[in-house]
């Protein structure tokens, strides 16, 4: 009987064979698992990253916005301390009393200049009266504009400075028109034509939804000179300043003032009044 026989090295080598096919089998499964949970944490990687940046641009927007919201809030403390003030005046029935000095309500524009300039030549007459009461479109243009320093500079001569900046007005540039009144009445405290632009930068303000500086330069207006031409209208405009402030009991008592104060107002003024009245209840 004949045994067969086989090298030793082949039978090692089919044994280690067949003994290793699992073992490479499982390594490959390994392989493609840590690919897959590699792929997995780069794709969280990838989603962290971006979650990372959208909330730096949500923290800078929060900080936008909170500072924007600081700057409303002392705009609207600013406007509360100056409406009390007024409400005092009216309060104490000192309206055209002389109660307070001139100039006290009345701001001046920041970035307005302090310094005269050459004179300007402007074509055609500008002395005559503007009304402002229809000029929404305008306004609302103006207002919308930068507010950056705004620069005019006021010829030499009262007169001719004022028809400079009331050439402002009637080319419907608001914005300079009420940097050159102001400036105008800072230069000219005691000229005769002084009042009449005091009350058109009251009428700009107003223009301008800026109804608490008109508030202001109103009732300044009505102090310093209480025996104007324009005085009853003042009170008018006054009375208006404090309704579109959502001062209903101020304005009311302005405009109830001007009625018993000037009895024998112009029709137009004390028609404008009445219906102001009716339109804020001031019963």
């Amino acid at each position: 009987m004949m045994i067969a026989k086989f090298p030793v090295a082949a039978m090692v080598g089919a044994l280690m064979m067949t003994a290793g096919a699992p073992a490479i089998a499982g390594t490959k499964d390994d392989v493609r698992d840590l690919q897959a949970r590699m792929e997995r944490a780069e794709q969280a990687l990838s989603a962290q990253s971006a979650a990372t940046v959208r909330i730096g641009e949500l923290e800078r927007q929060i900080q936008m916005l909170t500072g924007q919201i600081e700057e409303l809030n002392y705009k609207l403390d600013q406007q509360s301390q100056r409406l009390e003030s007024i409400s005092a005046v009216l309060a104490g029935d000192t309206l055209g009393a002389g109660g307070f000095g001139a100039g006290e309500f009345t701001d001046a524009i920041p970035g307005a200049p302090t310094t005269l300039g050459g004179p300007t030549t402007l074509g055609g007459d500008a002395s005559g009266p503007v009304d402002l009461a229809g000029a929404g479109a305008n306004a609302g243009a103006a207002s919308a504009a930068p507010s950056g320093p705004v620069n005019v500079e006021l010829p030499l001569d009262a007169d001719a400075a004022f028809d400079y900046a009331s050439g402002f007005l009637l080319s419907g540039d608001y914005q300079k028109a009420k940097a050159a009144f102001q400036l105008y009445t800072e230069a000219f405290p005691n000229h005769p034509r002084t009042p009449d632009a005091k009350f058109r930068l009251g009428e700009i303000h107003l223009a301008l939804g800026e109804n608490a500086d008109a508030a202001d330069v109103f009732l300044n207006h009505i102090q310093t000179y209480p025996r104007d031409g324009r005085a009853a209208e003042a009170y008018l405009k006054l009375g208006t300043a404090f309704a579109k402030l959502e001062q209903p009991k101020e304005a009311c008592t302005v405009l109830k003032t001007m009625k018993s104060k000037f009895p024998n107002a112009a029709t137009p003024v004390v028609q404008r009044a009445e219906l102001e009245m009716a339109r804020i209840d001031c019963s």
